[in-house]
């Protein structure tokens, strides 16, 4: 009896050590080998990847999905108008950023050697003035977009019943973050 009984709590202490380990055996092993792998691993910042044509709000839209989300059916008189006023705004405006490609790349590199700069350096302080002249040569472009999405939003109403006019609003707020102004 005295014989199973010290058996079973060497058994017990044996198996428990083998679980949990005093900190200096497998365990630490494993717990040292992750600290040397996170620190080979240096993790880099990701490279910069500045958008002029999302900061200039530039929407070339999908006819089938706006259609869809405006609750328009396209083989409908009214679907047929809405596909080719797409189709005419989605010309402009490709032909927009190819007459202006040269101001748009040449405004993308300008931002992101700045910003690969600014993150081995630290120093962001001449962020204002980039920002500045970004903000100076992008600004016709800029005009002229605005302009382009006022005719679409005027044809786009006239055309739509309040309810889908609605829905179109939506549609671009929240997906393509275009805002049209509500003049009602």
């Amino acid at each position: 009896m005295k014989k199973i009984f010290l058996l079973l709590i060497l058994g017990c202490a044996f198996t428990a050590e083998a679980q949990y380990g005093n900190g200096n055996g497998n365990n630490g092993q494993r717990q040292n080998m992750r600290r040397t792998q996170m620190m080979q691993m240096q993790q880099e910042a990701p490279k910069p990847n500045f958008d002029v044509k999302n900061y200039l709000g530039i929407v070339t839209y999908d006819i089938k999905k706006a259609a869809k989300k405006s609750s328009i059916k396209l083989s409908s008189t009214e679907g047929k108008q809405f596909s080719t006023i797409l189709t005419k705004y989605n010309k402009e405006i490709k032909d927009i950023t190819r007459i202006n490609s040269f101001l748009l790349k040449s405004t993308k590199e300008m931002v992101e050697n700045f910003q690969k700069k600014a993150m081995k350096t630290r120093d962001f302080s001449k962020q204002p003035k980039i920002q500045k002249t970004m903000n100076e040569t992008l600004k016709p472009i800029s005009k002229i977009l605005k302009e382009e999405d006022l005719k679409l939003d005027t044809t786009i109403k006239a055309l739509l019943s309040k309810k889908q006019y609605k829905k179109w609003i939506k549609y671009n707020n929240k997906r393509l973050y275009k805002f049209f102004d509500k003049k009602e």
